[in-house]
């Protein structure tokens, strides 16, 4: 069997995804490879009349990456004294963020949890 040398684990930072996180680990630690835990944060507009990329969207945007950076720290701590965890924040579409990332780190295996999605959210 082929063994796995870089894991990419995709997540959305909370309890949710404890389990898969749990997996990923794991299946690093059996296979002596390397785990990266990412998190695809929305890009924050401000809204109508106001400039993309103005300092309130930017420090806007900045606060969104940093709590989703302290969400990802906080869910990889548990784990951080079996084997070397990196946690990383991307902005943009998921899927398109996602591709990026396993071409740009030539991951072997990634693992990624369903979108949590609300009944609004099915419906528009």
């Amino acid at each position: 069997m082929k063994r796995y040398k870089d894991v990419l684990c995709v997540v959305e930072p909370g309890e949710v995804c404890k389990h898969a996180l749990e997996r990923a680990v794991t299946l690093a630690e059996n296979n002596q490879a390397a785990l990266t835990v990412l998190a695809v944060a929305p890009h924050i507009t401000v809204g109508i009349g106001m400039p993309d990329g103005g300092p309130i969207s930017a420090n806007l945007q900045a606060r969104v990456v940093s709590a989703h950076a302290e969400a990802l720290e906080k869910l990889a701590d548990p784990y951080r004294e079996r084997i070397k965890i990196q946690t990383r924040v991307l902005v943009g579409t998921p899927f398109l963020e996602i591709i990026r990332e396993v071409l740009r780190g030539k991951y072997d295996l990634v693992i990624k949890v369903p979108e949590i999605r609300d009944w609004l959210d099915r419906l528009f």
